[in-house]
């Protein structure tokens, strides 16, 4: 429950520690000043008071009441005959610690009585003479000492906690650069440069994750070294295999359809398999027309199209991924699904929306969800089963998703939506 109310960012959990550690800090030493230095001065002022009752107590044997007062008052004490006023219950700490130990500190007899009037505050000392005698003590802190030293404090602690607030800022401010280029290290980029005056730790990361990058480029470039080689070892006798069979008299027509149909499908099979073994993070964004894409995918359809298109649809993107995830919504309905064939593109708010629809059998809520899983198709249809992966991985590359609904009264809408970034 109290994690809810806790910071959520380094840079404030670090304030929130500063602060606790400032705050008990000072209240141990509002403690250490009481025991260290308050309870000793009090007992101190006590034994002075105590000294002067004694010494007063002495002179009043050798003078009559009258010299006694006279010479009180000529050194500046208030005397009363009886109990002055009501005691003060609101006390600075001193004022209350020399309250406190006064029963323990006066000699028997001798009793102590603190009265305030605005700041003075008088300490009534009673002595051990007959007829009674009070002794009044003034003591007043000088104006302005108590603002001054709580001022000086609270300066203090802010400039403590500036400080602490500077250094964690230091700290956090790499952290943050490291977060936001995190997506560009995966792809295989440099992480940004560590500063001189960067903490150690976090210029370990940077080199750790610069290591990191460097493999991932290395992974990266045997892995399109990879594609290329299959891709040319591989489409290289399905070619001759097709000049083959053109040059073959006496073919049976049926049966050189046959397998030149299934010669393209294993190319195509092989196309989707690099597409997805790519997956298009390596591609860069760049300003591109949407709209344009996908006239330049329509016009290639083997079906009529009904389509709705915006003049001009300006996003930034990865233009070879985009226009295969759309050629493959394109193919999957053409091969899937039934005429007629219809195509849209709106803007939703910030975010493009291609629809592809369909007249087809459509799928069951499951089985559209069991679709964007690689290798589920329809044998008797033939296909990859990758097409819809791929579409659904480049809607994510850009910030949208797949959208796979029904398209009553019959059929499969899918809704491709990108974010334009």
């Amino acid at each position: 429950m109290m994690s809810r109310w806790l910071p959520r960012s380094v840079f404030g959990q670090l304030t929130l520690v500063i602060s606790l550690v400032l705050l008990g800090a000072g209240v141990t030493c509002v403690l250490l000043v009481r025991t260290l230095v308050t309870q000793p001065r009090a007992s101190q002022m006590l034994q002075a008071m105590d000294g002067f009752a004694t010494v007063v107590e002495t002179l009043s044997q050798y003078q009559s009441r009258a010299q006694l007062e006279q010479t009180l008052h000529a050194a500046g004490l208030r005397l009363s005959d009886s109990t002055p006023g009501n005691p003060t219950r609101q006390l600075g700490p001193l004022l209350r610690a020399v309250q406190e130990h006064a029963p323990d500190e006066l000699d028997d007899g001798h009793a102590l009585q603190i009265n305030r009037i605005d700041r003075q505050a008088t300490l009534w000392l009673r002595l051990k003479v007959s007829p009674s005698l009070w002794i009044g003590f003034d003591y007043g802190r000088p104006a302005g000492t108590r603002g001054f030293s709580a001022l000086w404090l609270l300066l203090c602690a802010v400039l403590v906690w500036a400080a602490a607030a500077y250094f964690a800022r230091r700290l956090v401010l790499p952290m943050r650069a490291l977060a936001a280029a995190a997506p560009a290290i995966v792809r295989g980029d440099a992480p940004p440069a560590a500063h001189a005056r960067d903490p150690r730790e976090i210029g370990e990361l940077a080199r750790a994750l610069g290591q990191a990058s460097d493999d991932v480029r290395g992974a990266a470039a045997e892995r399109a070294l990879m594609l290329a080689g299959i891709s040319h070892d591989l489409r290289t006798p399905l070619t001759r295999l097709q000049f083959a069979l053109e040059m073959l008299p006496d073919t049976d027509p049926a049966l050189r359809a046959d397998i030149m149909r299934d010669v393209g499908e294993v190319d195509a099979i092989l196309s989707q398999f690099i597409a997805y073994a790519r997956d298009g993070r390596d591609e860069p964004d760049e300003a591109l027309d949407l709209a344009e894409l996908c006239r330049q995918v329509l016009a290639g359809c083997a079906h009529a199209w009904q389509s709705t298109l915006p003049a001009i649809a300006q996003m930034r993107g990865k233009p070879l991924a985009l226009r295969r995830a759309i050629e493959n919504l394109v193919g999957n309905a053409e091969r899937h699904g039934a005429e007629p064939f219809s195509f849209d593109l709106r803007d939703d708010d910030g975010t493009w929306v291609v629809t592809v629809a369909d007249c087809g059998p459509g799928l069951s809520p499951e089985a559209a969800e069991r679709a964007r899983q690689p290798f589920i198709h329809d044998q008797t249809r033939g296909g990859s089963g990758l097409g819809l992966s791929i579409v659904d991985r480049v809607a994510h590359q850009h910030g949208g998703e797949l959208r796979l609904l029904p398209n009553p009264p019959a059929g499969l809408r899918a809704e491709l939506h990108l974010r334009d970034r």
